[in-house]
């Protein structure tokens, strides 16, 4: 009787434990759909075909170049010049002395074209034009230009370079210094009441070289500036636009006009921008090196002066003339010569 009973409880209990799984396995798959639904946009991945609309977003996060060429060129044109070496060697033929400003007289086979790279300018001193490029009445000529500055304020080195000169001159610059730049050009800093560096020193662009003065023919604390190729002056104005402290162009040609002097008074000074806009450089129309007769190549890593003059159908012996260089000189990348 007791084991029939047992029976009977049971057949109620089975069906209803089945029912009570069967319902709650239901409910447990509904919301692994929702949740699943969720998930795709959750974690949604970048894959190749929208990278360029992601700027090459991955999975990671992580930003990447592609390109390795660009970096490539990059990492050419960053080969660092090395302290140890001479600035522009090669272009003043080894000359390198202490004692003068222009020293170059004897200096054979200079090239009568030279692009000068001006991509790491620093202005010199804080203050603004003074006294400009030009005559100072009917005898003396100012070859640089003057930037007001007190006394002790700091005067920077405008583009990488070494020291060539630090010297005192009574009747003119006071003490000085003439700094030969990686670029090829040289500038000169006078009237200085104090030197920060020593000659030989190498110095970056932006690089504390000096204290503003008054010493030597002076009239005022000021800085003088000048900027010279191969000695010779070139007027700032041409390279740099004073009243906005920056330069003109990344890069500057030299020709034989850019010696050229002016007639106007050293008291004509520049203001504004636009007044210093009549200083930049000639457009193709009216000068044959910037039109393009004259060429001119960006030395990349490899080549030689054999395969730079089969490429432009010349001699190794007229690109050494046109660049007063050797056939054994060290092509250095990013440089720029000229090739006919």
């Amino acid at each position: 009787m007791e084991t029939y009973k047992l029976f009977s409880k049971a057949r109620v209990i089975l069906p209803a434990a089945l029912m009570f799984v069967t319902l709650n396995s239901f409910s447990q798959i509904k919301q692994e759909t929702e949740d699943n639904s969720r998930s795709d946009i959750k974690y949604k991945q970048l894959h190749s075909s929208n990278l360029n609309e992601r700027q090459g977003l991955f999975a990671d996060g992580l930003k990447l170049k592609l390109d390795l060429s660009v970096l490539d060129e990059v990492e050419e044109q960053r080969e660092e010049f090395n302290p140890e070496d001479i600035p522009a060697d090669d272009l003043y033929g080894g000359m390198w002395e202490n004692r003068y400003v222009d020293m170059y007289s004897s200096l054979k086979n200079a090239p009568d074209t030279f692009i000068v790279d001006l991509d790491n300018f620093t202005m010199p001193a804080a203050g603004h034009m003074t006294s400009n490029f030009g005559r100072r009445g009917s005898r003396r000529y100012h070859y640089g230009i003057d930037i007001k500055a007190q006394t002790g304020d700091t005067i920077y080195a405008a583009f990488d370079g070494k020291i060539r000169v630090k010297r005192y001159e009574r009747s003119g610059y006071g003490y000085y210094l003439v700094v030969r730049h990686v670029n090829g050009l040289e500038t000169v800093y006078g009237h200085l009441s104090k030197f920060l560096v020593e000659e030989n020193d190498f110095v970056k662009s932006g690089e504390p070289i000096g204290l503003a003065g008054n010493t030597g023919r002076s009239f005022g604390s000021h800085l003088h500036f000048e900027t010279r190729f191969l000695g010779k002056p070139i007027n700032p104005n041409f390279i740099i636009d004073f009243p906005s402290k920056t330069v003109h162009q990344d890069e500057y040609l030299v020709t034989n006009s850019s010696y050229r002097k002016t007639n106007s008074s050293s008291r004509s000074v520049i203001k504004t921008a636009a007044d210093s806009n009549n200083y930049r450089q000639p457009t193709a129309e009216t000068n044959k090196f910037v039109s393009g007769e004259v060429q001119y190549h960006r030395i990349q890593k490899g080549d030689t002066l054999g395969a730079i003059s089969r490429r432009y159908g010349t001699s190794v012996s007229k690109l050494c003339t046109l660049n007063n260089m050797t056939s054994k000189t060290v092509l250095r990348v990013g440089k720029t010569i000229r090739v006919s």
